[in-house]
């Protein structure tokens, strides 16, 4: 099976107590089944605290149980921000889930793809600082290797898709067409002529109800909570910036390369493409919310946290799953009209 990377991968590496926002707070960490039978066989007092704070979570899963007392995080990152498993263990008996993170790796058409998640503090750095990070991943090689005709027609949509958001246009204009080309797609795909999306029977999606979605969701921090319900009581009036529209195009790209392909073979090619838009909304009305009273937070720091809250939690993931696919408010055509009434604006 052959492995593509985006450019960055390989010099990607864990910046450990440097990190400004651990992957060892905030989250339940998962012990796959062999590493804990490992730890089962570990003597001492490490060994004991090892199997008093593993559990059950409510979805089944083994993880550490999280140490609340100086906020939500893993029990063995200790007082120098620095594991107590693998300074006692070695790095070879971490977790799956650990030993990996945050790298990425998806199958499609024989061949593996390996991304790092945005989440991350560093591989966000990377991300943001690296052009055409992820040619590679598209290609000719790639397409060659797609095992038909649709495969590779889905490899080279993405390619095209993900062209977009390395155009020089406002970043609202790259997501009506990113919008509109999927919808085409689509329609490819079931076998019908291509043709532009009919917005006459809609009515335009309610900016305010993406920002109610995003504050039902499982929230981890008090801050992005706070930052986020003060956000959206100004969401209507978003002042559009382009140093992040800049930013957000890699964040975009980002999307595209972890989720895209994913989507098509599922046959809802515009789920990725929703999601980059509703990341869009929140990520710059949050920007906008912070430029106009002076609250110093980066811009990468928005577009990371917005990853680590959202992408990496089975219940938000389900909840936009459902959002997705029930709410005629979300549909393609209703979505479309509310960019088009947001440039309206700008004009």
């Amino acid at each position: 099976m052959k492995n593509f990377y985006p450019a960055f991968y390989s010099q990607f590496k864990c910046i450990a107590n440097k990190c400004e926002d651990s992957c060892c707070k905030d989250w339940d960490i998962d012990v796959d089944s062999e590493t804990e039978q490992y730890y089962n066989s570990v003597s001492g007092e490490l060994g004991d605290k090892i199997r008093r704070l593993t559990v059950t979570d409510k979805y089944g899963e083994r993880v550490f149980i999280n140490n609340t007392e100086c906020g939500v995080r893993c029990p063995f990152w200790n007082k120098d921000m620095l594991c107590d498993i693998y300074i006692g263990l070695g790095e070879e008996h971490l977790s799956h889930t650990c030993a990996t993170f945050p790298r990425l790796k998806v199958d499609h058409y024989g061949c593996s793809e390996h991304i790092l998640s945005f989440a991350c503090p560093e591989a966000a750095r990377f991300m943001l600082r690296t052009e055409n990070a992820y040619d590679e991943l598209d290609s000719s090689e790639r397409i060659d290797t797609a095992p038909d005709d649709v495969s590779a027609f889905m490899i080279e949509s993405r390619r095209r898709t993900a062209e977009i958001f390395r155009s020089g246009d406002p970043m609202i204009y790259k997501l009506i067409d990113c919008l509109v080309m999927t919808a085409q797609i689509e329609r490819i795909l079931q076998g019908e002529e291509p043709a532009p999306l009919d917005t006459s029977n809609y009515v335009e999606a309610d900016i305010k109800s993406v920002f109610e979605l995003h504050k039902g969701f499982e929230i981890m921090s008090k801050k992005w909570r706070d930052t986020l319900n003060s956000a959206a009581e100004e969401c209507e009036n978003i002042i559009l910036s382009r140093e992040f529209d800049d930013a957000f195009g890699k964040f975009a790209e980002y999307y595209i390369y972890r989720y895209y392909l994913t989507s098509l073979n599922e046959g809802d090619a515009m789920y990725a493409v929703k999601r980059i838009i509703f990341a869009y909304l929140i990520t710059s009305g949050i920007y906008s919310y912070i430029h106009k009273y002076n609250i110093d937070i980066s811009i990468m720091r928005i577009l990371q946290r917005y990853s680590k809250e959202v992408e990496h939690s089975y219940e938000n993931t389900e909840k936009m799953n459902d959002a997705l696919s029930s709410n005629d408010n979300y549909s393609a055509e209703s979505i479309l009209l509310m960019l088009e009434g947001i440039c309206d604006k700008l004009s």
